[in-house]
């Protein structure tokens, strides 16, 4: 049986009873208490129905029992008075299990109740047992093997207040699930029992050992590093490194496990009124040669008196799109624009305060990319040519004539006055360059969000003061994050703001565009001078990279995990490749010589997948990865507890729930839903934080990844939906091989013979023994899977495992092919 609500409104319900208590409920009798007070806590709070409730149940020895709940009965109720008070128990809280023996102790009609209980539950075979007066309620196990029910633990609610305060649990064992399945006895045995297994990995010797590259493998990942990552930042190969490289940004990747109207809205909630924020529409266009414009910035323009926000989560390429910005202008605007990219990720670290540093650096740019001294003494006498004929009318010009020394003297010294404001001198400066020289002029404040939060407001303000003069077009880059904050409490709440979103380029083509620039650059096709010197023959990275990038385009799986697993991150994408680039658990060797002596070399996924895993470490632990999350782990003695961070992430990727329509479902219709499969609230609380910290699942504005989140902050009244990087976890890595083989050490596992199996190959790295133990893994969860007894019709583990069956056939027949090798080098030995 099924309860046909929520836990939500059985709660309201509940209040709701409460509240409309007579002054004298306190004096009801035992039958008007259990009229006006438990009949409707079981029916209208708990969701029991009816036919699944029998009242005044004969016992056969003379007694009846108040109710039997279930069919076949499952537990019996006791009800009392109120009136027969269990007096001052000893304290405790109703989610604490408590012993039954200080409790009988400290009061005669609480030890009356329960050997009233105990007697008809015996009588009628029925192992769960309620004693309730009204406001005080326990819950206790009768039958336990080996132990009298006198010797046991209960769950006892004291007070009315308890019960709103820990409903949840209330729901827990009460409801028609919660009674049907037993979860009082489950929970109360874990109490029992709080000890997790130990996990396989602490059978390995050095289990946080870290694989060191080969001298091969060394220089390929120093050669790689520089063709696929600092090439960027080379002056002579940017322009072309933006033309081949830059992938418009759009929120349309085929290979995403998440709906484009969900990408598309990623952002919406940034605005704190949950409007969309409106992107940047006169300024920049795009010909049909797909060269960028930027519109003149005109002076009566109003928009152009504010800074434009540019919104973009981390790594999805804000830097990229600012230096395309540039790069992609046709001839007339480059020459026609003074372009002044400030990257605080790198820059002003040192510096005192933003304010100068920023004073500083706009005139250094304006210097050393475009010879432009703003201190040079003829552009000083140009930007403040009406001054200085005010001063020629003033006083000290009639010197010019009398004491030309003087008047010289004098003029240097109105000048310097003029200079030594510093801010208001720039402004005068960047006024004549737009006005008398009839520039343009781009101002970047990017990477502002990985500063604190102190110095991100008073990026904005710099942007802010700087865009009102209507002299340049400023551009701050901000996280959705920090600009939901702001909006909230900080520098942003006092501005309208003129937004542009930047959204994930497919993963897939980003990587195959930096690869061939890649290959081009070793093969000489672009120059690229700091070449000289590398150890590594070009032959070699040439050979890696096209076997990569064959590969890359020619696997549908690979793409689809490239584009998943990285959650749209470019700058996570592209350090995964370069870190496939020589990483110790490939054998880069092995594909170069494939690749030189056959010219056809694909590597598997199951390559690129061990590396998101492993990373630098010879095992998988929860630091060797910034990509994986190992979801069969465990925070409490509970084995179903396996699968509930699939089921959370299944629950919010399917249509069921109520969510907006960005996708987000709040935190409490997921309690209550894992609620109804036995999970009890901190265990469901727990899995939102371990998830949302690792992107698998997300709220609107990256709680627990960029905000922090207290500990008794009340997690449930956020909302989340499931994001690419957890679906493809669930669906297609978790039953992969890579992946049991990897976290097989690193779950505890209840089976002792299976764990003891798998603790013995956990250090080796023997193929066939690695696919032992991820069998046995594989084993072990399908048999928990069926053991909890999970239904979910969103979730079919099962299912799930039996799609990757050719995944480990493959490596069984890799597994065969090593056994074989092995049996003719013996062979010949021996002969």
């Amino acid at each position: 049986m099924q309860a046909p609500f929520e836990w939500v409104e059985g709660r309201q319900r509940l209040k709701a009873i409460l509240d409309s208590f007579p002054a004298d409920h306190m004096h009801w009798s035992e039958a008007q208490n259990r009229f006006q007070f438990v009949d409707r806590l079981l029916l209208e709070c708990l969701g029991w129905e009816n036919p699944s409730i029998v009242v005044e149940r004969p016992d056969g020895a003379g007694g009846r029992a108040d109710y039997v709940l279930g069919v076949p009965q499952k537990a019996v109720v006791e009800v009392k008075r109120e009136a027969i008070s269990y007096g001052d128990l000893p304290p405790g809280k109703p989610s604490i299990v408590r012993k039954l023996e200080p409790l009988i102790a400290a009061s005669k009609e609480f030890k009356s109740s329960i050997y009233q209980v105990i007697s008809y539950c015996s009588l009628l075979g029925v192992p769960l047992a309620i004693v309730c007066n009204g406001p005080q309620l326990a819950i206790f196990q009768v039958m336990t093997p080996g132990q009298s029910p006198l010797t046991g633990e209960c769950f006892f609610f004291n007070g009315f207040q308890s019960y709103l305060d820990d409903f949840t649990l209330l729901w827990t064992l009460l409801s028609p699930e919660g009674v049907s399945e037993n979860r009082a006895y489950r929970q109360i045995a874990l109490h029992r029992n709080p000890r997790l297994p130990e996990k396989a990995s602490i059978a390995i010797a050095e289990p946080m050992k870290l694989r060191y590259r080969s001298e091969f493998q060394e220089n390929l990942r120093a050669l790689s590093s520089l063709l696929l990552e600092e090439i960027e930042d080379n002056p002579s190969l940017k322009p072309a490194f933006y033309r081949d490289c830059y992938v418009s940004t759009e929120a349309n990747n085929r290979h995403l496990l998440l709906s484009k109207q969900i990408i598309a809205a990623r952002y919406k909630r940034a605005s704190t009124d949950a409007s969309a924020p409106s992107a940047l529409e006169t300024a920049i266009t795009v010909s049909e040669a797909n060269k960028i414009h930027v519109a003149n910035v005109g002076f009566d323009d109003s928009a152009s008196s504010r800074p434009v926000v540019v919104i973009g989560d981390v790594g999805v390429g804000k830097t990229s799109f600012f230096e395309n910005l540039f790069v992609s202008m046709d001839k007339d605007d480059r020459a026609n624009t003074y372009f002044i990219h400030i990257n605080l990720g790198i820059k002003a670290n040192l510096a005192r305060n933003l304010k100068d540093f920023i004073l500083d650096e706009v005139p250094r740019v304006l210097l050393n990319s475009y010879n432009i001294d703003i201190e040079e003494a003829s552009f000083v006498n140009s930007i403040y040519h009406e001054q200085l004929r005010g001063f020629d009318r003033g006083v000290f010009g009639r010197l010019k004539l009398i004491e030309p020394d003087r008047y010289e003297r004098e003029r240097v010294a109105f000048l310097s006055k003029l200079i030594s404001s510093r801010d208001t001198h720039l402004l005068a400066a960047l006024g004549h360059l737009v006005r008398g020289r009839r520039k343009q002029i781009i101002l970047i404040i990017d990477n502002a969000d990985q500063r604190d939060y102190a110095t991100q407001q008073e990026a904005f303000l710099i942007a802010q003061e700087l865009a009102s003069h209507r002299l340049l077009l400023v551009f701050v880059a901000l996280r959705p994050a920090t600009f939901y904050e702001s909006k909230q409490k900080g520098a942003l709440s006092a501005y309208q703001n003129k937004i542009l979103t930047i959204s994930p380029p497919p993963a897939d083509e980003v990587v195959s565009k930096r690869l061939s620039f890649a290959v081009r650059v070793a093969e000489g096709k672009e120059n690229l001078g700091s070449l000289g010197g590398i150890a590594l023959q070009l032959s070699n990275v040439v050979a890696f990279l096209r076997s990569t990038l064959r590969s890359i385009t020619s696997n549908e799986s690979i793409r689809q995990f490239l584009s998943n697993i990285t959650g749209g991150n470019t700058r996570a994408v592209m350090e995964l490749i370069t870190g496939f680039c020589g990483s110790p658990n490939v054998d880069s060797r092995k594909i170069v010589e494939i690749e030189l002596e056959t010219g056809r070399y694909n590597v598997p996924l199951h390559e690129f997948t061990k590396h998101a895993l492993l990373g630098e470490y010879a095992y998988y632990n929860p630091q060797s990865s910034q990509l994986a999350c190992n979801i069969f782990d465990v925070s409490r003695s509970d084995a179903r507890e396996h699968f509930l961070c699939s089921l959370v992430i299944s629950f919010l990727s399917s249509n069921m729930g109520v969510r907006d329509s960005d996708g987000f479902v709040r935190g409490d219709v997921v309690i209550g839903e894992m609620l109804r499969h036995g999970f009890l609230e901190d265990q469901t609380k727990h899995a939102f934080r371990r998830l949302a910290s690792k992107k698998l699942i997300e709220t609107p504005f990256a709680h627990f990844r960029e905000l922090t989140v207290a500990d008794n902050f009340p997690i449930e009244n956020l909302h989340y939906r499931a994001t690419s990087v957890g679906i493809y976890h669930v669906r297609f890595w978790a039953p992969s091989f890579s992946f049991l083989d990897a976290t097989s050490t690193d779950t505890p596992i209840f089976d002792n013979n299976i764990r003891e199996q798998i603790s013995k190959l956990a250090s080796s790295f023997d193929i066939r023994e690695r696919l032992l133990k991820a069998e046995l893994f594989r084993q072990y969860l399908e048999e928990q899977w069926h053991l909890a007894n999970l239904s979910p019709n969103y979730y079919d583990f099962p299912s799930i495992l039996r799609s990757q069956d050719s995944n480990f056939e493959m490596v069984r027949s890799a597994a065969h092919k090593t056994k074989s090798k092995s049996t003719r080098r013996r062979f010949n030995r021996s002969s």
